[in-house]
C-alpha cells in the first residue's frame, strides 16, 4: 500500500463520513469476526438503474446480515455513499478487524478500455487495479468477491488469488453491456431453491449456479443472443456460505449443536465427493452420492424436530 493512498485514506473527514455512513464503529470492541460482508451498489447514470442497483445491494445485504448476529459484520455503500474514499477506506476497516473470511459484492456499471476496468461510482471511478491493491493482506482470510457489473470478466485475471473465489458477470472486458446478473443474484440469496444439498446454507457456488442458470434462462426466454457470460474461479466456492435460512437463524434457541456439526460434515463429505467424481466409476459415485443424501436427510429430519419441540 503506498503511503499516499494511506493517508488520503485516514483524513478525518473520511473517517467521520465513514463512521456516519455505517451508524456505528466497524470496530465496536467486538473480537475478530469470522466472516464480514460489504455490499456496494455503484453509479446508476439514470434514475431506473440507481434503484436497480440499491435495491439489489440492498436484498443482498438483508441476507448477510443473517450470517452474523452482529450488526457491524455486514456493511452496506449505497449510491452516493459508494465513493472510491468511502470503498477503500472501509475496505481498509474491515481488514483492521482481520475476519477470517470477507466477501465483496460490486453492484452496477463497470468499464474497460482494452487495459484498465473501472468500476462506475459517484466521482472518480475505482480501477480493478485499486480494488486489487485493497484486498491484499498480510494474513490468512478467505475472500468472496463478486463484480456483477459489465465488463467485469476483463478482472478474471487480475484478481484471481489463491485464497480468492471470484465471481464476475461478464466472460471479459467486452461485454459492455448493463448485466442481468446481479437482479438473479439478489434473487438466490433470498430462495431456498437455491440450497441444492439442502443444508439451509446458500454457497457461493450454488448462488452462483442459481444466478448463471436464471441469466442463461432469461436470454433464452426473451430470444436474445446473450451479452453476458459469468464466470466463477476458486477452489472453495461449495464451503464459502453467503446466505443461512431455517434453524440455523435460531441464534438464540437450541439448535441442536451435535446435529449441525454432523450435518456440516455431510454437506463437507458431498462436497468432497463431487470434487473426485472424474475418478470414479458413475455407479461407484451415484451409489456413494445416494448414501450421504439420505443421510443428510435423516439428520436435517432430526434437526426440524428438535427445533420445534
Amino acid at each position: 500500500m503506498s503511503l499516499q493512498r494511506d493517508a488520503q485514506r485516514r483524513t478525518p473527514g473520511r473517517r467521520f463520513a465513514a463512521a456516519l455512513l455505517l451508524g456505528a464503529s466497524l470496530f465496536g470492541g467486538q473480537a475478530m469476526a469470522e466472516q464480514v460482508t460489504m455490499v456496494v451498489s455503484g453509479l446508476g447514470g439514470n434514475d431506473d438503474y440507481q434503484r436497480q442497483f440499491d435495491r439489489y445491494a440492498a436484498a443482498i445485504a438483508e441476507q448477510s446480515r443473517k450470517l452474523s448476529a452482529n450488526p457491524a459484520d455486514t456493511v452496506l455503500l449505497p449510491g452516493s455513499a459508494a465513493t472510491r474514499e468511502n470503498i477503500l477506506g472501509t475496505i481498509d476497516d474491515i481488514m483492521a478487524r482481520k475476519p477470517e473470511s470477507f466477501a465483496l459484492y460490486l453492484i452496477g456499471h463497470g468499464s474497460h478500455d482494452g487495459e484498465h476496468y473501472k468500476y462506475n461510482i459517484p466521482g472518480p471511478d475505482i480501477t480493478g487495479a485499486q480494488i486489487n491493491e485493497a484486498l491484499s493482506t498480510d494474513f490468512e482470510q478467505r475472500q468472496f468477491v463478486v463484480v456483477a457489473t459489465s465488463a467485469s470478466g476483463a478482472l478474471l485475471e487480475l484478481l484471481s488469488a489463491e485464497n480468492r473465489v471470484l465471481v464476475t458477470a461478464t466472460k471479459n472486458g467486452r461485454e459492455r453491456n448493463a448485466v442481468f446478473f446481479p437482479q438473479f443474484l439478489s434473487e438466490a440469496l433470498g430462495d431456498i431453491g437455491a440450497d441444492t444439498d439442502k443444508n439451509e446454507i446458500i454457497s457461493a457456488e450454488e448462488m452462483f449456479q442459481y444466478a448463471e442458470r436464471a441469466v442463461a434462462a432469461y436470454y433464452e426466454t426473451e430470444k436474445l443472443l446473450a451479452s453476458e457470460h459469468p464466470r466463477m474461479e476458486g477452489s472453495f466456492a461449495a464451503d464459502f456460505a453467503t446466505a443461512h435460512y431455517g434453524t440455523l437463524l435460531n441464534q438464540a434457541g437450541e439448535i441442536a449443536p451435535d446435529l449441525l456439526e454432523k450435518r456440516t460434515q455431510i454437506s463437507a463429505n458431498i462436497n468432497s465427493l463431487r470434487a473426485r467424481k472424474d475418478d470414479l466409476s458413475e455407479e461407484k459415485y451415484f451409489d456413494e452420492l445416494q448414501t450421504l443424501m439420505l443421510e443428510l436427510g435423516a439428520v436435517q429430519r432430526e434437526i426440524d424436530q428438535r427445533s420445534s419441540q
